[in-house]
């Protein structure tokens, strides 16, 4: 879901760093950032002949910027938007789409809680995914990457993004000003001191959630349909969470730093 600016922000997100204003809903992604971004993260692998998973790959735009670095038929993508899919099958006939039918409050309101991922019917060299987990609490997000460690070869590679609320966007955008943080931009909250030590958070609309417990959990809680739900998540909470993954800050003029599994 993405929306028409140069950035493509999630609109939580964007909210965080602009005034209020109402944006309208729009779900196909037109991003077309995600192969520069992995390639660059991975260190420029070689694709073709490999078997890439795009988990929460929306109409398959990984595709469009890969253009022939990527064979097609070696390419699946798993959203939990049905719409989407279709678009993307009709876009790219030779790859893989598949369905997710999986609770987001955000993005997929009337699908099933603690749906298990859906199985392709093959293991893959290298699973991606941009933008997932910055709209999950911090449970999904550990039981998802399990489950899609699973489906990677023995020298599979997974990669996925997270929002760190201490990054400072400048760093990777030399336009905007320095100390453009998540928590600097929150305003008065971002100056919490509970929020300052806080590994992780959950902003939902407007309201802050700090380290929210079970109750809060996105496949228990009730959500608003269509609800802003964007998460942050501090680098060395992710090196808790994930021994041996390697952490590296944004590139190509994102914002978004990326966690390395490999097996």
């Amino acid at each position: 879901m993405s929306l028409h600016d140069d950035e493509r922000l999630h609109e939580g997100a964007k909210r965080l760093f602009e005034s209020p204003r109402s944006f309208s809903w729009n779900l196909v992604s037109t991003r077309l950032t995600q192969f520069s971004y992995f390639d660059e993260m991975l260190g420029h692998p070689e694709w073709k002949g490999r078997k890439i998973l795009d988990f929460g790959g929306n109409i398959g735009t990984f595709l469009a910027s890969a253009g022939d670095r990527v064979d097609h038929e070696d390419y699946w993508c798993i959203d939990i938007n049905p719409a989407v899919l279709e678009q993307g099958r009709l876009t790219y006939p030779r790859a893989h789409f598949v369905h997710f039918n999986r609770y987001s409050s955000q993005y997929n309101p009337y699908g099933k809680r603690n749906q298990p991922l859906p199985d392709c019917g093959v293991k893959f060299d290298i699973i991606l995914a941009f933008s997932v987990f910055t709209h999950v609490d911090k449970k999904e997000m550990v039981e998802s990457v399990g489950a899609l460690r699973r489906m990677l070869t023995p020298d599979g590679v997974l990669a996925f993004t997270f929002f760190d609320p201490w990054f400072d966007r400048s760093l990777s955008d030399p336009s905007l000003r320095r100390g453009a943080t998540v928590l600097r931009n929150l305003g008065p909250r971002g100056r919490n001191e509970m929020v300052k030590r806080a590994r992780w958070f959950v902003v939902i609309d407007d309201t802050l959630y700090v380290e929210p417990g079970d109750a809060m959990c996105h496949q228990t809680r009730k959500g608003r349909p269509h609800e802003s739900y964007c998460s942050f998540f501090t680098s060395d909470l992710m090196k808790s969470l994930f021994p041996g993954a390697t952490i590296h800050a944004p590139v190509c003029r994102e914002w978004q730093h990326c966690c390395v599994i490999r097996n």
